[in-house]
């Protein structure tokens, strides 16, 4: 179902107002879709890639996080609170025999994240009584606070967690492509690559940054030279306008000399984005 999202060949569906939408809008719009594509498959990684990944998310060294047993997508807990009950649903459990990490997902054009959300999440898996007797991690993943926002967050709910963090998506894909890239101490296996690059077309679909580019790939990209003389610092023809004298190439004007004449081309010269090709690492 997610290659055909992705390669728009889900079809349409019909809107709450009778409009037709794209599976692939839906599925944009709907944080629940992104977590299962993602997280379903974090299921499949190798031990030694979760172990990666967990730890960078969470900024810790402990626990190992390599002994993974199973996924809960929005199990259910009872929270009372004033004498009433209610049901609270975190995104994900993940159940590791050494830990149990709590998640929270939004997508990257999603609401933001809540303090008290997390609070109930918290306190409604600790009344569970659910594997009580291991240390208890919280993830947020998207849409979070500011640095001093998030430390006072973390603060709060430090006292019934074993540990905490939240991250932004951007930085869950460039995790995910320094291990596809081998920029990571561990190594993924075929099967993982396979499983990293259904995620990072899932990441694609809301427009995150799927490939790395720097400056030392840049260098090592044979590219031609520029000069003022290049056809983009020309004036472009229009029809519709009147005939006019062939405009003189710019020179640079000898030493001593003024930024006037520079700025002054620069200006009557614009270069859009449109006018550059797109470089395909």
């Amino acid at each position: 179902m997610l290659q055909a999202i992705l390669h728009g060949k889900a079809g349409r569906i019909d809107g709450d107002k009778g409009q037709s939408i794209s599976w692939r809008e839906v599925f944009k719009g709907r944080e629940d879709l992104m977590t299962a594509a993602v997280f379903g498959r974090f299921a499949y990684l190798s031990a030694p890639v979760q172990a990666t990944l967990m730890q960078r998310w969470l900024r810790v060294t402990e626990p190992a996080f390599d002994d993974f047993e199973k996924i809960d997508f929005w199990p259910s807990y009872q929270l009372v609170s004033n004498d009433q009950k209610r049901r609270v649903e975190p995104d994900v459990v993940l159940n590791f025999a050494s830990a149990t990490v709590i998640l929270e997902i939004k997508p990257p054009n999603g609401g933001d994240q809540d303090i008290d959300q997390w609070r109930r999440e918290v306190e409604s898996f600790l009344l569970s009584g659910e594997r009580s007797q291991l240390p208890l991690y919280f993830l947020a993943i998207g849409r979070i606070p500011n640095k001093l926002v998030l430390g006072n967050w973390a603060q709060q709910l430090s006292k019934k967690l074993d540990g905490i963090n939240a991250v932004v998506w951007q930085r869950v894909v460039n995790d995910l492509l320094e291990l596809d890239n081998g920029k990571l101490a561990c190594e993924p296996n075929t099967q993982d690559k396979r499983i990293i690059a259904d995620i990072l077309q899932t990441a694609g679909l809301y427009q995150l940054r799927t490939q790395f580019y720097s400056w030392e790939t840049l260098l090592d990209h044979p590219l031609p030279r520029l000069s003022l003389q290049q056809p983009l610092l020309r004036d472009k023809p229009n029809p519709k306008a009147p005939a006019q004298p062939e405009p003189q190439p710019f020179s640079a004007p000898q030493a001593p000399h003024s930024w006037h004449d520079l700025a002054t081309f620069a200006t009557s010269h614009p270069i859009s984005l449109k006018d550059i090709n797109t470089w395909n690492k």
